[in-house]
């Protein structure tokens, strides 16, 4: 059980919290708010720098959500955090990800049928996460290789970023899985 109030839509008073909840329900996609964000109603300001910062790393930029959503998930079953990785794993699956790729990107990466370059995004957003004192200027370099530049290298890294948070701040909470 989550140790902050799951607080509904019905249940707030707050209008600024109604206003992110609505732009969230919208802007995901999926028609309902995630428990992470419902967990942050008791603070709007913290509630709405989240909100901002996972709109501005996860729906926008050049990187293809869904790479950042994959990203995301080898990061959250790196650090064993069940919330994160369930969640976009529902996620992917609403975005048109094949189950195929979906069952192979957690039980056996190496043979994930996935193009050589997203391999190589989610490796170094792994290391980035996980091991960032690691990266070296080789890691860098085979990305460039590879046809990404300095912008789409920072958005994975903030992804990288955001996923290792997201886990620490709902395993720390014992978040649990929304009902979807």
């Amino acid at each position: 059980m989550a140790k902050f109030p799951i607080m509904k839509y019905e249940q707030l008073t707050n209008s600024q919290v109604k206003t992110i909840y609505q732009e969230i329900q919208i802007e995901l996609g999926f028609g309902i708010v995630p428990n992470l964000f419902k967990s942050m109603a008791i603070n709007p300001e913290v509630l709405e720098a989240n909100w901002k910062k996972f709109r501005a790393t996860l729906l926008k930029g050049d990187v293809p959500r869904t790479l950042k959503e994959m990203l995301g998930i080898a990061i959250s079953q790196a650090n064993n955090s069940p919330y994160a990785l369930n969640v976009h794993l529902h996620g992917l699956s609403s975005l048109g990800m094949s189950e195929e790729v979906l069952k192979t990107l957690v039980s056996d990466f190496a043979a994930c049928p996935l193009p050589q370059r997203e391999k190589a995004v989610i490796r170094f957003g792994l290391k980035a996460a996980n091991e960032p004192h690691k990266l070296t200027d080789e890691d860098y370099q085979y990305l460039y290789k590879l046809g990404l530049n300095d912008s789409e290298i920072f958005e994975i890294i903030a992804t990288a970023d955001l996923f290792t948070s997201i886990n620490r701040y709902t395993d720390s909470i014992s978040l649990e899985i929304d009902t979807l």
